[in-house]
């Protein structure tokens, strides 16, 4: 039942779009030959283009760029006739349903244009080039070019460098784009490509494409491009060698430079408030000639000498400790670990197999 309903509904399909395709010729050779026209007739067929035929889409898009033509629209004739150079391959039409004036004029619109303007039919990459090896890849990229036309083409990098350039001729050329030691190591690289008549040099014609990377690794490993790292999962390079530290001896060392530089100094510093303290201020203290005042006010200074004293001796005491230093006499000996000599040598092996299956897919695509 359900074939049946499908084989009735293919001739309803085709009865529908024999119909479009009708409606439309006869819309166009009725309004084609009044240029007042020209905008009613493009909004219609651009509104009809998306449900034509593949077929008739070559002949709409050709009237429509005729029609902006005609009407002062440049952007719209460019969009028309890229179309129908680019997209349709200046297919062939048949446009016997319009008058014989529109119709030499369509003609002769389109030969202007397929004379001047240089369309990319072809760019692709070469057979051979749509997959590659990451860690041994080829020293150039070849790509597939085809013009519409004879022109010259020059090929820039992102950063405009000048990649390559030379003559299209008919058929399809093959450039060469040399590759850095780094050009995988991206997601991908955007171009841009001139093409340019030899008798029309103005008429250049810019398309940007980019070349784009996906990345193949065997299971149960870890790639990064960005770095050309390969790892197996679960599985590290060991440490081949071990080192044991033995201890021989043991011995006190007394630091000299640290004692003359801390307690020392602490001790000079504390005597010299003890040898003023007793002499010249004690003295003075004792003498029967000094009077009341002087000998109140140096009572206060031998105690203030006194503990300065005291405080120093017992500075330079405190750090006694800290000059005597043990220190030990050790010995280190290194070991080698044949078992994990063996088990790196496995994995280096393993990583070098591991690396052959990793695989770069490449895909050209136009930018718009």
């Amino acid at each position: 039942m359900a074939k049946k309903k499908w084989l009735l509904l293919v001739p309803a399909v085709l009865l529908v779009q024999a119909l479009a395709a009708a409606d439309w010729k006869n819309e166009a050779a009725l309004r084609i030959a009044r240029e007042a026209d020209y905008p009613q007739l493009i909004e219609s067929l651009q509104q009809q283009f998306p449900q034509l035929p593949a077929k008739e889409k070559a002949a709409v898009s050709l009237i429509i760029g005729f029609c902006q033509s005609v009407s002062g629209s440049p952007q719209g004739e460019l969009f028309w006739m890229n179309k129908y150079l680019g997209e349709f391959r200046a297919l062939a039409v048949n446009l016997a349903f319009l008058p014989a004036a529109a119709r030499q004029k369509i003609q002769k619109f389109r030969q202007s244009w397929q004379k001047d303007f240089p369309v990319l039919w072809e760019l692709s990459l070469a057979p051979g080039y749509d997959e590659v090896d990451f860690y041994s890849p080829p020293a150039e990229l070849k790509l597939r070019l085809q013009s519409s036309l004879p022109c010259e083409y020059q090929l820039l990098a992102r950063d405009g460098a000048s990649l390559a350039k030379g003559m299209l001729a008919a058929g399809v050329e093959t450039v060469q784009l040399p590759l850095g030691a780094d050009f995988f190591r991206t997601p991908g690289h955007s171009f841009r490509l001139l093409l340019s008549p030899r008798n029309a040099p103005e008429k250049t014609v810019e398309k940007y494409f980019s070349v784009e990377f996906e990345y193949a690794f065997p299971d149960g490993s870890e790639f990064d491009p960005q770095a050309g790292t390969l790892k197996l999962k679960g599985r590290e390079p060991r440490p081949e060698q071990e080192t044991e530290t033995r201890v021989l001896a043991q011995r006190t060392r007394f630091d000299k430079p640290l004692f003359k530089k801390t307690v020392l100094k602490d001790l000079l510093i504390g005597a010299a408030f003890f040898v003023v303290n007793a002499t010249l201020i004690t003295s003075t203290i004792d003498n029967p000639d000094s009077s009341l005042f002087a000998k109140s006010s140096l009572y206060g200074m031998r105690r203030v000498f006194t503990l300065a004293g005291i405080g120093f001796s017992i500075s330079a005491l405190s750090k006694l400790p800290k000059l005597f230093k043990r220190e030990r006499v050790v010995e280190e000996k290194t070991r080698e670990l044949p078992e994990a000599q063996a088990a790196n040598q496995e994995l280096e092996r393993d990583l070098a197999l591991a690396r052959k299956g990793v695989r770069v897919m490449l895909a050209v695509k136009a930018i718009e």
